[in-house]
């Protein structure tokens, strides 16, 4: 960072997984005009300026394709949902097809984790917000292990960062499966029985710091050698339909509850539509709908939406395609010095 004169970026907030300013998922999405190029350290700073639970580095570009960065205020990630909806929402807000009525099928955000392609899909009237999709990357893999085959999780479990002083909760979190939506994004996916085990929920006790777990991932590329994020990621399916499955979720660790997180929704999914498959429960080849709704405990009610298409039968159970969608509402805009 230059300590003279200072660097002038343009930025964005957004409200992400909602139609309503001040609900869902805040996300700052900061402007990097051609040409210029930002260290990590400077865009780790910025981030922590912010202090949201993610900050976006939109790369100008006079194509199609758009380079993104994403941090958190301590890590850059290779990928996240809520960031990339809402930097969807922004960049096909501001290009001419947003009020053309045309779509531009090429274009993509290109993230660490790979190509994103997004898309329009709505809105749904001529005042609301724009209605995004984006087709996420996925290499869904199930880790071997549970916390409660990890060791030293009987001192994690004696220090009581586990179960939230439930005992119903701590086996469903020791017992919970731990997945990968790609490399370096992990959730420990906690199944819980009714909202109202969900909502006793608090991130006023001890937070689980995963990095005191290491051996809880599959060694390899797979393990904590690819860098990344882990949490737990707890959830109550509401209703079961033919054409749908609704399910509320919370993501709290460290004493911090995020009101919406896209990346463990696809996960999450991903996982249940793989079970469903084991299960013949659905059969291969279909696409599977999934409303997810977080936030709703810490008053910034979060609508994410998912589908997922199941490989055919004839090829084993697997995921073919993964797409995220929502909604995002801008909240200020102005410029930051670096």
């Amino acid at each position: 960072m230059s300590t003279s004169t200072p660097l002038e970026l343009s930025f964005v907030t957004l409200d992400v997984f909602t139609t309503k300013r001040f609900e869902g998922n805040p996300l700052a999405v900061v402007h990097v005009p051609a040409g210029v190029t930002l260290e990590q350290e400077t865009k780790q700073i910025v981030a922590r300026e912010f202090n949201f639970s993610e900050t976006v580095f939109l790369h100008e570009s006079t194509g199609n394709e758009h380079t993104v960065d994403i941090f958190t205020t301590d890590r850059e990630l290779p990928f996240a949902g809520h960031p990339t909806i809402g930097t969807a929402s922004h960049v096909l807000g501001r290009s001419k097809h947003a009020t053309s009525g045309s779509e531009d099928k090429n274009t993509a955000l290109l993230v660490k984790a790979g190509r994103i392609p997004i898309e329009r899909v709505g809105p749904s009237g001529p005042s609301e917000p724009l209605v995004v999709r984006a087709s996420v990357p996925h290499d869904v893999h199930i880790h071997a292990g549970h916390l409660r085959t990890t060791p030293g999780i009987d001192a994690v479990r004696e220090s009581g960062a586990i179960g939230h002083g439930n005992p119903a909760t701590e086996k469903a979190e020791l017992d919970a499966p731990v997945v990968s939506i790609v490399r370096g994004m992990t959730f420990v996916l906690v199944r819980l029985e009714s909202l109202e085990q969900l909502g006793a929920l608090s991130n006023s006790g001890r937070g689980l710091d995963f990095d005191l777990l290491p051996d809880l991932l599959d060694k390899g590329p797979w393990g904590p050698e690819a860098g990344g994020h882990v949490s737990r990621y707890y959830y109550v399916v509401t209703e079961e339909k033919e054409d749908a499955v609704n399910i509320r979720t919370r993501m709290i660790e460290l004493h911090d509850e995020d009101p919406a997180t896209g990346s463990a929704a696809c996960t999450l999914t991903s996982y249940l539509t793989l079970q469903a498959q084991a299960g013949e429960a659905a059969k291969g080849g279909k696409l599977l709908r999934y409303n997810v709704t977080q936030g709703v405990e810490m008053g910034r009610r979060s609508e994410i939406l998912v589908e997922v298409q199941s490989k055919a039968d004839s090829e084993g159970a697997g995921i073919d395609a993964v797409y995220l969608g929502g909604s995002a509402v801008e909240v200020t805009r102005g410029t930051i010095r670096v």
